[in-house]
């Protein structure tokens, strides 16, 4: 039995680390890969960009698609990720691609598609390129045709948006028909949860394009073609060491013509096993579900221990890549529905004036009032939360979401409003706040205080040119079962002619958004009167600070202080016939 010679590790032998996953999808890299993932996978760093490079190589001068779902997520994370993940594998701007902006003239040359408009581009030194697309502006890839498709975070794809623009997933097939990669996906996410407004689960119809035969003969191919590339570097540096011995003069001629003789049959034996390779992955598809211990290697088991410390909450779905069910019934906002959500909030046009990875503020707000004052509802629980809206006739908004985790507080929190909205020109703020944050207001040591004062001036005590007013004076309990009552009417559409119809910002308020999605409720025994009412489940406040933003109740508390204000729970109880005595104070 021989005994197989490994390659040495030198310095042009490029050495990279990856999960045993991305291992596999590497090894077989199939035409079309639908991944479902836990957090903290490694999808972008170890998979998307690993399978950039090698269309990149394979496909060179082919327009690709890659679709986000906004814009403003495209600018904020998509391409930023994108960029990271090329770096950490070695590739950098301008050496190996371009971004937003006209390539080099060869690198132009080698493009099989025309562009005039390098906006939203990015170009391969192989000519390989992107068009990145949002699904709230598919105009940018109206009139073109693509080779192949990416995407990441599909689970936000609407199905009936994406299959639309897969329509233009079919062009060049003269030049790339043959190709592995001609009308290729590769789109990954993390597990989609039905309970959560927005999220799609689509892909998941997807595993049954897998064929179990081709899967494993694509395997087999891609074990044995990756054996040859180690046979072949090995055989390469063993005739490159006798080639510079025999310059020296230390190496006998029949030596090296065997070294030689075995480099070239290695050569030849990876270059038939790639042949077959490629061919066992044309068609193919690989759709896989797998959770985040996949990368538990790199992620260590205090991660996990950490995740898990305060039982699977939300972490479920995200890490074990289990779908939660949550009845109806047993919701909180039980009326809650994507007629509650708008996702037109951007101006694209302001976001089109900076670069990708720009630090986004107010400016980008579609639904921004300038002449009008803000107005917000904070709740100072375990995180301090804050939600910012407009009321403008029949509709009350919310724009914006805002919190702070400890061990920040009350300065980060103001910071942030203040950077955020700097460019709001009408600078007064309505405050409506629990009245806990009165407490101590004597002595002038009361939380609603240390915020205004903390908006008003900055760290230094100079003015930011805010005015806060604060609006919960006197403001009663507001009880849970007050607020269930409350949002079954306003969620149903009762309270459209005599209150407001409220709309959220569900990529501003992603949070919030999550927090309604997810609270539950639970029946007690009211002190007063013994009578079983409904109330709101607060476990979640419970968890470890990390993941209060979306498994806690904070920011739905921080809504309620903004839409149960005095003046309407005064027009609210007047139609029902209920004392608001102990909420109006």
């Amino acid at each position: 039995m021989t005994r197989k010679r490994k390659p040495k590790i030198t310095a042009d032998v490029d050495v990279r680390y990856s999960n045993w996953m991305a291992q596999l999808i590497g090894v077989s890299m199939p035409w079309s890969l639908y991944w479902v993932a836990g957090r903290a996978s490694a999808k972008t760093v170890q998979v998307l960009a690993a399978r950039v490079q090698e269309v990149a190589r394979d496909c060179p001068g082919a327009p690709f698609a890659w679709v986000a779902d906004t814009y403003a997520d495209l600018h904020k994370n998509v391409v930023p990720s994108l960029v990271d993940g090329l770096r950490l594998l070695g590739w950098e701007p301008d050496t190996h691609y371009v971004v937003n902006r006209e390539p080099p003239a060869e690198w132009k040359a080698r493009m099989y598609n025309v562009c005039a408009d390098w906006k939203n581009t990015m170009v391969f030194h192989t000519g390989f390129n992107f068009t990145f697309i949002s699904l709230d502006r598919p105009a940018i890839g109206a009139g073109r045709s693509y080779v192949g498709v990416f995407g990441d975070e599909v689970k936000y794809f609407p199905e009936e948006k994406f299959t639309n623009l897969l329509k233009a997933v079919r062009g060049f097939r003269v030049r790339y028909g043959d190709n592995v990669w001609y009308r290729s996906r590769t789109l990954t996410t993390d597990m989609p949860n039905p309970n959560h407004l927005g999220e799609h689960d689509w892909i998941l119809k997807l595993a049954r394009q897998n064929d179990k035969e081709k899967i494993l003969l694509m395997l087999r191919a891609g074990f044995v073609h990756n054996e040859t590339k180690w046979e072949y570097v090995a055989a390469r540096q063993r005739a490159d060491e006798l080639r510079a011995a025999a310059r020296a003069g230390q190496a006998d001629a029949p030596r090296l013509e065997a070294a030689e003789r075995a480099e070239e049959l290695a050569r030849r034996n990876m270059e038939r096993w790639e042949e077959r390779w490629v061919k066992t992955r044309r068609g193919v598809s690989l759709f896989l579900i797998s959770s985040s211990y996949v990368n538990a290697d790199i992620l260590g088991e205090d991660w996990f221990a950490d995740e898990f410390a305060e039982g699977l909450e939300g972490v479920a779905c995200n890490i074990l890549s289990i779908i939660p069910k949550l009845e109806t019934s047993q919701m909180f906002y039980c009326n809650l529905s994507m007629s509650h959500f708008y996702a037109d909030g951007y101006l694209s046009e302001v976001i089109e004036r900076h670069e990708f990875g720009w630090r986004q503020d107010c400016s980008v707000l579609r639904h921004l009032d300038p002449s009008r004052p803000l107005e917000a509802g904070m709740d100072a629980g375990n995180m301090l939360s804050m939600v910012l809206g407009q009321k403008r006739g029949a509709t009350l908004r919310v724009l914006k979401e805002l919190y702070t985790l400890p061990p920040n507080s009350v300065r980060e929190l103001a910071d942030a409003f203040v950077d955020y909205f700097r460019p709001h020109p009408r600078k007064v703020l309505n405050l409506y706040y629990d009245r806990s944050m009165n407490n101590y207001r004597g002595v002038g040591a009361d939380m609603a205080t240390q915020v205004k004062k903390n908006i008003e001036t900055d760290a230094d005590g100079r003015p930011t040119g805010w005015q806060v007013r604060l609006m919960s004076l006197g403001q009663g309990n507001i009880g849970s079962n007050l607020e269930y009552r409350f949002f079954m009417d306003l969620l149903s559409g009762n309270l459209a002619r005599t209150l407001f119809t409220l709309l959220i910002d569900q990529h501003e308020c992603p949070n919030l958004k999550a927090e309604m999605e997810v609270t539950g409720t639970e029946v007690r025994s009211e002190a007063r009167t013994k009578a079983s009412v409904v109330v709101k489940k607060k476990t979640g406040d419970k968890l470890p600070a990390r993941r209060l933003p979306r498994e806690s109740t904070n920011l739905t508390d921080a809504l309620k202080y903004l839409v149960m204000r005095k003046e309407f729970l005064r027009v609210w109880t007047k139609g029902r016939g209920t004392s608001a005595a102990a909420v109006v104070g």
